[in-house]
């Protein structure tokens, strides 16, 4: 692959990381504004566990501007972990395909990160 072709692919996952990091950043300060800061200290377990999931997701999302590799593996770790608690907890996947579009940036900053590779 060319290193054209790994450009545009590293400038859309950074797009679309930053898009989601926002937007996991918007629902977590909106929740809390909304909320206060009280509710974070009585999450259940299952609750606890998923939002400890998305702080990896999330750092992943920012991490992976920088060191592709790491950040694309926490973004597709974290939401296979998610897919797998929701199931575990809840004996269903999560609907709709807004769960598995956070898994994209990571996706595309792995296929970024090791084509940079077999590129150098």
């Amino acid at each position: 692959m060319n290193q054209k072709t790994v450009r545009i692919i590293r400038l859309v996952a950074r797009i679309l990381a930053t898009i989601m990091a926002a937007f996991i950043a918007f629902m977590l300060v909106g929740n809390t504004v909304s909320d206060g800061i009280g509710p974070l200290f009585e999450l259940t377990l299952r609750e606890s566990l998923m939002m400890a999931v998305f702080v990896v997701v999330f750092l992943g999302l920012i991490l992976g501007w920088k060191w592709e590799k790491l950040g694309g593996w926490l973004v597709v770790g974290g939401m296979a972990l998610f897919y797998l608690l929701d199931f575990a907890f809840s004996g269903t996947f999560p609907r709709g395909p807004f769960f598995a579009l956070i898994a994209l940036p990571g996706l595309l900053f792995l296929f970024a990160g090791y084509s940079k590779k077999a590129i150098d």
